[in-house]
């Protein structure tokens, strides 16, 4: 994906100096993303910077400052939380609960046929006496 910043954003524009990008919703982490700035006529060098790695569904935002130096350049990621975090936490507490009911209903059913057992070994060892 390519995006670059138009001129109807650049200084006392109207529209704000800032661009949007994005990939969807993606599950994937995005590998490698380079930022990076026009040079002015006559200089060489390259204004690029990498970041690895960006969180997928999240905002991330670059600031170029100063220009010609872009190792000093910072981004800041922001995530955004949604309702899968909410459904997933819902779905696993569910499924705790779901096996903590099958575990006290077999703890329950064991109890009772060890209760039922040491009644039967009672009553044997009465007939046995006499």
């Amino acid at each position: 994906n390519l995006a670059g910043q138009l001129s109807q954003s650049a200084h006392l524009a109207l529209q704000l100096p800032y661009n949007v990008l994005g990939l969807g919703r993606s599950a994937n982490f995005l590998d490698h993303l380079y930022v990076g700035i026009p040079r002015p006529s006559g200089e060489k060098s390259i204004r690029k910077q990498e970041w690895t790695a960006i969180i997928p569904n999240s905002q991330l935002i670059v600031i170029p400052y100063p220009h010609n130096v872009p190792r000093s350049w910072s981004a800041k990621l922001y995530l955004t939380p949604s309702n899968i975090v909410l459904l997933t936490a819902i779905a696993l507490i569910g499924v705790c609960v779901f096996i903590l009911a099958i575990i006290g209903i077999l703890h329950w059913q064991e109890k009772k046929a060890d209760d039922r057992e040491k009644r039967q070994e009672a009553h044997r060892f009465h007939f046995d006496a006499m």
